[in-house]
């Protein structure tokens, strides 16, 4: 063994010592882990930290403004009022913390659907809060496996891990691999010494025995629209998210933004998804059944509709 291989082993020994199990963030508004005696930051306390570059609009502050009475705060507009200036500062002004708060929201059983455009348009816009909430609320489901989008779990996990190392406990970026190994989605069969499971071409992460069992997940499970969104989201966002999310900063807006939000489907004309609030087809519906993409990888619901963007290529 060479002098640099056995550094790399020893190295490799301590750091499996020291490491601590995969775990995972639920979501930014519950990632309210407490604060050590050493003063460490909680979750919550580094991404307010990180996202703070981002500026305000004066419809954010305005609906945040509260007073306290009797020692509670208290907001001194209604929630109509709130929601109405939200929606202004995030659909004419960009404020990546408005459409924060319009996700959260929309958090609840019946119309947490609605909240993922939200999150979805704050975190291409590089806001870390939007990306944990788009992970721990939509993309992981620990009550119902079957519909976790792991690919898009595994793209926006390391970009927060990238972002700032302090996440990376949360996120657990390898999680993918120990969660899923060399397994096919569906059967749980394993490679042998005879047989070699075939990975999905689109993704490379999932894992597949036959093709009975990849159509299986494509089209039951809706890994169609999961791995055309990833690759939309690989192509229209990866090479230019440093460069949208600098000119969120500055309160511009980059055009690898507007091309992106077509292709995501976020600015869909608002007559394309009006219907999917509580039925779609007529038909009551399961929000968890919109949380991802439809089969060509847009977004069920749009955030910030315009004609305008209707015949853009």
């Amino acid at each position: 063994m060479g002098r640099k291989q056995k550094l790399r082993q020893e190295r490799k020994i301590k750091n499996n010592k020291n490491s601590t199990p995969p775990a995972v963030v639920t979501t930014a508004s519950e990632a309210t882990v407490e604060a050590t005696s050493e003063g460490t930051l909680s979750i919550a306390e580094i991404l307010v930290e990180i996202d703070s570059v981002f500026p305000k609009s004066d419809e954010y502050v305005q609906a945040t403004d509260a007073q306290i009475i009797n020692g509670n705060e208290d907001y001194k507009l209604d929630n109509n009022e709130r929601y109405a200036l939200f929606k202004q500062g995030a659909t004419e002004h960009g404020c990546v913390h408005s459409m924060n708060f319009m996700g959260a929201g929309y958090l609840n059983p019946t119309s947490k659907h609605l909240a993922h455009p939200w999150f979805l348009e704050g975190a291409i816009r590089g806001h870390y809060g939007c990306i944990m909430s788009l992970i721990g609320e939509f993309y992981l489901d620990h009550a119902e496996p079957n519909r976790n989008a792991d690919t898009l779990y595994g793209y926006w996990g390391k970009i927060a891990t990238n972002a700032d190392t302090r996440l990376s406990p949360k996120v657990a970026p390898n999680v993918l691999k120990h969660r899923l190994g060399r397994i096919c989605i569906i059967c749980s069969k394993t490679d042998t010494k005879t047989f070699t499971l075939k990975q999905c071409e689109g993704c490379s992460v999932y894992c597949y025995c036959s093709e009975g069992c990849q159509t299986i997940h494509w089209k039951d499970h809706n890994h169609r629209g999961e791995c055309k969104q990833l690759r939309i989201l690989i192509k229209y966002h990866k090479p230019y998210a440093k460069a949208i999310r600098d000119a969120a900063i500055r309160g511009d807006i980059h055009p690898a933004l507007e091309k992106l939000q077509y292709k995501l489907g976020l600015t869909r004309p608002l007559e394309d998804y009006q219907e999917i609030d509580n039925t779609y087809d007529a038909k009551l519906i399961n929000p968890k059944d919109y949380f991802v993409a439809r089969d060509d990888g847009t977004v069920w619901v749009g955030s910030i509709p315009s004609t305008a963007c209707v015949s853009r290529k």
